[in-house]
């Protein structure tokens, strides 16, 4: 009986000592990185990272918007960001000045909605990036259509003119989340906006 308890308790520090010798050879930053994946120490699990820098070597990402470490912006991509939200600027207040004159009509009731998104997700970037964001310039003059359909077809050229317009930016453009937003725009001007205005009279 001795004998067979002295086994057991040899047979324990033999697997106490190869538990310690594994985790002082574990990678240095393993744990950290781990309570990084989890969202920190308590264990958040809303998958974003919490660590706002590379302290203690870690290889945590800053959250999502934040400004942190993010490459800078050349001077052509801020004033091409610019440029595109002035341009979606332009044709939300030509959306509104025809909503004025004609009521809440289709489409341009639902589209004027879509260009004051288009114009807050490229602010949001201009934001992030710390580009100072243009005023809104509004109309120089207000217009006046003859008939909704005159109207129909001044939305056709704002949206040519604003597809347009991302193809001569996206060359500027090597930020991928910049370019994202830039394409997406440019899908709903010419697939969705374009089109409606096309088919309204």
């Amino acid at each position: 009986m001795f004998t067979h308890a002295k086994k057991l308790v040899v047979f324990v520090a033999v697997v106490t000592v190869l538990a310690l010798g594994l985790t002082a050879l574990a990678p240095v930053g393993t744990v950290a990185a781990a309570a990084v994946e989890r969202g920190g120490p308590g264990g958040n699990t809303s998958g974003q990272g919490v660590s706002r820098g590379s302290q203690g070597g870690g290889s945590a990402v800053a959250p999502r918007g934040s400004g942190v470490a993010l490459t800078p912006l050349s001077a052509e991509e801020q004033s091409a960001l610019q440029e595109a939200i002035l341009e979606e600027y332009g044709a939300l207040n030509l959306y509104n000045q025809i909503i004025a004159q004609f009521g809440s009509v289709y489409p341009f009731a639902q589209i004027a909605r879509s260009e004051q998104m288009h114009a807050n997700a490229l602010v949001r970037q201009a934001e992030k990036y710390g580009v100072t964001v243009p005023e809104n310039p509004g109309l120089t003059s207000a217009p006046t259509f003859g008939s909704l359909t005159e109207a129909c077809q001044a939305g056709v050229a704002a949206e040519i003119a604003d597809a347009a317009l991302y193809d001569t930016l996206m060359p500027l453009t090597t930020h991928t989340d910049l370019l994202r937003v830039y394409e997406s725009l440019q899908k709903a001007s010419l697939e969705s906006h374009l089109l409606a205005f096309q088919a309204c009279d």
